[in-house]
């Protein structure tokens, strides 16, 4: 939050910091797919299992893990970089210029994963503290510049912050890539496409959705962009702070009950998590409405950052709240299903609400041209269509 303001501060809602927000979304929309998100929930779950078996065999299906990824990262980044070469634009160029950063942010992620499996969650939680640290930084050091010269400059840096991110975590795993004996386990990476496979179709859907977002608030408005990304910093505080977390430390143990076949763990697991998440939404999404226009102007509405942006920002802010709670259940959800390796039904039903979220930005912007703020009333529609979905499957499925 602390980047944030300083963003704010230093170069407020101008249309080349909205250029700079939808190119870091567009830059790490592998991300979810390759480093947390789908990742996470097909390897953990396989992970576990070898390791029951076999530490050594598991040791040697992460270090193979990695290994691929970084080669597909590489060729990925490479290849975008050369298709983007013949377009114009700012927010082209500045993908440009974060591409690199995608192999890092990749590899931390499965760096995490594999570190909640061994019970370490403080230095993953720790590790976003340096990248923000080096962002922080840059945006203090290039203040006084116009926005537009000093995005590009920006753009270098988060690359930066992101390559301190994984280092942060690879000690964790270091003893892993040290293992005795080594060979490419191809039947296990064989094993862990398939989930893999589905998980991404479900997670890449939604991660589409969040990069077209910001596009169809760049038809409403030049700014709109960054409105949307100040308005979500504060609606996904809550989730950073809790539902994220909670949901990447309840899947390792939710696959081990189902492993073991301990349905009596399993189901005090999920209880004690929805009602948790419940116990800590509700009060933050009634903070939302009543104390947002206060937090918004607390937060950004200082030097470059004028009382109109603060205003169009509360408006999307309130537009976001309404899908706070929802937001925060389909992340407990969706493991129920990673953990008995069915990725087959989140991913249908993370297709299925993106359909329904670019329907409603297609109808809200160009059909009835509410401007900026639809685009945030649509995510909100979408993500509770999204839980009653896994809501009424979990039900059917326990009828069965």
């Amino acid at each position: 939050m602390v980047r944030d303001m300083a963003m704010a501060a230093s170069f407020g809602a101008h249309p080349a910091v909205a250029a700079f927000f939808l190119a870091f979304r567009f830059a790490n929309l592998p991300r979810r797919l390759l480093g947390e998100g789908a990742m996470h929930s097909a390897l953990v779950p396989y992970f576990e299992r070898l390791r029951a078996q076999n530490p050594l065999r598991a040791a040697h299906f992460f270090r193979s893990v990695a290994l691929s990824l970084t080669v597909l990262l590489v060729f990925l980044v490479l290849a975008s970089e050369g298709v983007l070469y013949f377009f114009e634009g700012e927010a082209i160029k500045l993908t440009m210029v974060m591409l690199p950063a995608l192999l890092f942010i990749c590899l931390y992620g499965i760096n995490s994963s594999i570190l909640n499996c061994e019970g370490s969650y403080f230095v993953p939680s720790v590790a976003p503290v340096a990248f923000n640290g080096v962002w922080i930084v840059a945006v203090i050091c290039l203040n006084g510049l116009p926005a537009a010269e000093a995005m590009p400059k920006l753009a270098g840096a988060v690359v930066g912050a992101c390559a301190l991110q994984w280092l942060v975590t690879l000690p964790g795993v270091w003893k892993f890539f040290v293992a005795e004996g080594w060979h490419l386990q191809g039947g296990d990476l064989k094993a862990l496409l398939r989930p893999l496979g589905l998980g991404m179709l479900g997670i890449g859907a939604s991660q589409l959705n969040s990069a077209l977002d910001p596009t169809f608030a760049r038809f409403a408005d030049p700014s709109g962009p960054a409105y949307l990304w100040f308005a979500i910093r504060i609606q996904q505080l809550p989730l950073a702070l809790f539902g994220i977390s909670l949901s990447g430390a309840l899947l390792p143990p939710l696959s081990r009950a189902v492993a073991s076949g301990n349905w009596e763990e399993y189901g005090e697991l999920l209880r004690y998590c929805r009602l948790k998440s419940l116990k800590f939404l509700v009060p933050c999404t009634l903070g939302i409405f009543l104390f947002g226009r206060w937090g918004v102007d607390f937060l950004f509405e200082h030097g470059k950052f004028s009382v109109a942006d603060a205003v169009t920002t509360t408006h999307c802010l309130w537009a976001y709240g309404l899908g706070l709670i929802p937001m925060g259940l389909v992340l407990i959800e969706a493991n129920t299903f990673f953990a008995k390796n069915d990725t087959r039904t989140p991913a249908i039903v993370s297709s299925a609400a993106v359909g329904l979220n670019l329907a409603l930005n297609a109808l809200f912007v160009f059909g009835f041209g509410w401007g900026t703020v639809s685009v945030a009333i649509a995510t909100s529609i979408a993500s509770w269509g999204q839980l009653s979905w896994y809501v009424l499957t979990s039900c059917k499925s326990r009828r069965r």
